[in-house]
């Protein structure tokens, strides 16, 4: 099919970009690698007369860093420039892992940070072909008063399958929110809104122009592991990604973060990992956390691959594969 009419506009500004947002509200929608959205344009699930492209503004695609600050990632640097950035590589593997993880190096080169984390949240029963949809009643994503998956519901439940933002939650990542006005930091997990329908809690001429990871600490550690049924091209079915901080006197366990994709309406980010602080993390210290992480994941029938019951018991699974491996990390990195 062929992607309907739109009137293109390739601004010069972030305040230029933000202000044509602003104007032309639910009628314009911004575009960075877009690999996932011409799809759903092309598709019909997305229809705007303005599309916004935000590659024309200078140095929004700089990645930097500094042994102060930490990582800056402008937005529109692509998923392969993490990947083959040396101290993003040296210093945020774990990042590294979960941007090699998605689609293909085709999408990699094409698909930008920024991008990654404002997904759409993907469903069976939406993202389809518009003939496929001719045959039934719209759902709630698609502006019906139909969930093919949770009966009776009065909500929308598509899934959030991104791969960067489980890894980002876990590195304690925050992003610049801009609008005509101001632009303002604020955590990364508050630009989810748990709504299948409106993933994120983005408002008319506002977007992302850089994402911001702290200084990594001496001796930490992260990994992240994906399940799919192939190795390329196929969003997470489950995605587990984990942040450990050792203390390097005692080689407990002096922070952790752990989170979650593919298992609800928005990446999770369990708090009861904090529980992990001052132990040998050793199987009966994770106990509670694998626990915690499994009753929070909520996988359900709408992603094509394998069946629910066996995505949540892959949670625990992959959870303790993530702690082994981001443990080993930290302490070679200690070493």
């Amino acid at each position: 099919m062929k992607i309907p009419k739109f009137q293109y506009i390739a601004p010069k500004s972030i305040k230029e970009a933000s202000s044509l947002l602003k104007e032309h509200g639910e009628k314009a929608i911004a575009i960075a690698g877009g690999s996932d959205l011409l799809l759903n344009l092309k598709n019909r699930l997305k229809n705007r007369e303005f599309l916004i492209d935000l590659k024309a503004i200078p140095k929004m695609d700089q990645v930097t860093f500094s042994k102060t600050e930490g990582l800056t990632i402008g937005a529109m640097a692509t998923l392969r420039d993490l990947i083959e950035n040396p101290v993003v590589r040296e210093n945020y593997p774990m990042l590294v892992q979960a941007a090699e993880s998605v689609g293909a190096p085709q999408l990699q080169y094409m698909g930008t940070v920024a991008g990654n984390l404002c997904l759409d949240n993907r469903c069976y029963y939406y993202n389809q072909s518009p003939w496929w949809h001719a045959g039934r009643e719209a759902c709630w994503k698609l502006g019906g008063k139909t969930c093919y998956v949770v009966r009776g519901s009065k909500t929308c439940w598509a899934t959030y399958c991104g791969d960067t933002a489980p890894a980002l939650l876990a590195l304690g990542a925050q992003i610049k929110v801009t609008d005509p006005v101001r632009a303002k930091m604020m955590p990364l997990q508050e630009l989810y809104s748990g709504d299948g329908k409106e993933p994120n809690t983005l408002k008319a001429g506002q977007f992302i122009t850089e994402i911001a990871l702290p200084l990594p600490a001496a001796q930490s550690g992260g990994a992240y592991m994906k399940l799919r049924r192939r190795q390329a091209i196929n969003f997470p079915l489950l995605g587990v990604a984990v942040n450990i901080k050792l203390n390097g006197k005692n080689n407990t366990c002096e922070d952790a973060k752990i989170a979650l994709t593919a298992a609800e309406r928005q990446p999770i980010l369990i708090e009861e990992a904090s529980k992990l602080k001052g132990t040998k993390l050793s199987d009966g210290a994770i106990a509670e956390v694998l626990e915690a992480a499994h009753n929070k994941a909520h996988p359900l029938d709408n992603l094509s691959g394998l069946p629910p019951s066996y995505r949540k018991q892959m949670v625990k699974i992959y959870l303790v594969r993530a702690i082994k491996q981001a443990l080993q990390a930290a302490q070679q990195k200690g070493r």
